[in-house]
């Protein structure tokens, strides 16, 4: 999964235009948790890849609200984390937390177990955009002609290691983890 979760990646940030992270030695986690569908703690992450034994429901959260995706037997779902949303400059949309069962799943089970791999950063990085064309936020000074064309900043940049210990133990599940670092 790890091997997949490294390609799609790659992809993705071919299409979107940012820089291929791959290079600065991502990690991976896999996180197992009881199949309760109360959402429970998170872990930053860029790129979430959940296997699905059986067909079940899911509800993600997004920043509009909760989405509920019918999976398929025996296939993984690719989700994107804040990560890949700052490095994205905001072009891509995360999901906040995990997929969890549905609320309106007839077949809840709290037996079952959902598996998740999470591709992730070391704990001493430093998290920004990865857009090649960024302009700076200038205090107050004028952009010339040649920044008119390129992308404004949407993120600061900001230690990975205090932004996962603020995510997991804060449980900020339902407000934007990522607004302190906006511009």
């Amino acid at each position: 999964m790890e091997k997949l979760g490294l390609k799609v990646l790659e992809e993705l940030a071919f299409a979107v235009g940012f820089e291929n992270p791959a290079r600065d030695g991502l990690q991976s986690q896999l996180w197992i948790s009881g199949g309760t569908n109360k959402p429970a703690r998170v872990y930053p992450y860029v790129l979430g890849l959940h296997y699905q034994i059986r067909s079940r429901k899911q509800s993600l959260l997004s920043d509009s609200g909760w989405v509920n995706v019918s999976g398929q037997t025996e296939s993984v779902l690719v989700t994107l984390g804040d990560i890949a949303q700052v490095w994205s400059n905001g072009k891509l949309k995360k999901v906040r937390g995990r997929p969890t069962p549905s609320l309106d799943d007839a077949n809840d089970n709290p037996h079952c177990i959902t598996m998740s791999l999470l591709i992730t950063l070391p704990v001493d990085s430093t998290v920004s955009p990865l857009i090649l064309d960024l302009v700076e936020n200038e205090e107050g000074g004028e952009h010339d002609s040649l920044n008119n064309n390129r992308e404004q900043r949407v993120f600061k940049s900001f230690s990975f290691e205090d932004y996962a210990w603020r995510v997991y133990h804060e449980r900020l599940l339902l407000k934007d983890s990522l607004v302190r670092y906006r511009i």
